[in-house]
């Protein structure tokens, strides 16, 4: 029993290794090409909301119109504060794990003595670093040159039960992420399903309408997916839309989801090696 338990810690202390190494090597790689950092990191998911708000100006123009709750000033604090949480939310573009195996670079997982998944967590770590930055830069940006105008939360209650939606909702998207991209061991239509998946994901997340304002029977369904508890429901927690006891909620939808996600991950990237034979699955 002690010698189990003693190999057990020894693996974990050794995974715990590879994660700061290659956590720091995943961090460097990404800062080294400066206008590819500004455009790919900084720049992403700016825009679409940008473009949003005006939209809901234009809908909403004239005294006092207003759709379910939100008027023009409130579709701008909400899109403003989605765009920052989604930065946070692991993204399609950030592993490589389908162009591996369709390469056939995978084969050499198969001999060495680490865990691919401890790099494909660095990838996360690393995601986290690099948007927790930029997310808490641009907000406060913001917060300086329109205070005004700026979303800010009802009090730091509110501002920790988000955060904390927030990261456990990125890890179920990185979770989906590491799933799909599995299913190139049986698939060539990857990219394709992550487009698909994307544009589901940001619905049921609210992340350019906000869900409360969706029809009864979609809000009450949407409030069991955890791409819901990721965007909408941390935005209207800090904005004061939502009141707190919904938290302990979201949190069991999110654990939940990480335990069925974490399941059918190993499920799948163990049949997926085992079938596996190099380049041209």
């Amino acid at each position: 029993m002690s010698e189990a338990l003693n190999v057990g810690a020894s693996r974990l202390a050794r995974d715990a290794r590879l994660l700061r190494t290659a956590w720091a090597y995943e961090l460097r790689k990404v800062t080294t090409w400066r206008v590819g950092f500004v455009v790919r990191e900084v720049m992403r998911g700016v825009w679409r909301p940008l473009v949003m708000i005006f939209v809901y100006r234009a809908l909403l123009a004239g005294e006092s119109r207003s759709i379910g709750g939100y008027d023009a000033d409130g579709f701008a604090r909400y899109l403003i504060l989605a765009a920052a949480f989604e930065k946070l939310l692991f993204h399609q573009r950030g592993l490589d794990l389908a162009d591996q195996v369709f390469r056939g670079y995978v084969t050499k997982y198969l001999v060495m003595p680490v865990r691919f998944y401890v790099l494909a967590l660095a990838r996360f770590a690393q995601h986290l670093t690099i948007q927790g930055g930029v997310a808490a830069a641009l907000w406060c940006a913001g917060a300086w040159l329109a205070p005004e105008f700026w979303p800010h939360p009802v009090s730091a209650l509110a501002f920790a039960q988000a955060l904390v939606l927030v990261l456990l909702g990125s890890y179920c998207y990185f979770l989906v992420c590491f799933l799909v991209n599995t299913l190139a061991f049986w698939l060539d239509v990857v990219w394709t399903l992550f487009a698909m998946t994307s544009f589901v994901f940001s619905f049921v997340a609210g992340v350019l309408v906000p869900v409360s304002i969706m029809p009864d029977a979609l809000r009450e369904a949407f409030q069991w997916c955890f791409p819901y508890w990721a965007v909408c429901a941390p935005v209207e927690l800090f904005l004061g839309r939502l009141d707190p006891s919904a938290f302990p909620r979201g949190v069991l939808v999110l654990l939940v989801s990480i335990a069925l996600l974490e399941l059918a991950r190993g499920e799948l990237w163990r049949r997926g090696l085992a079938r596996y034979v190099g380049a041209g699955m």
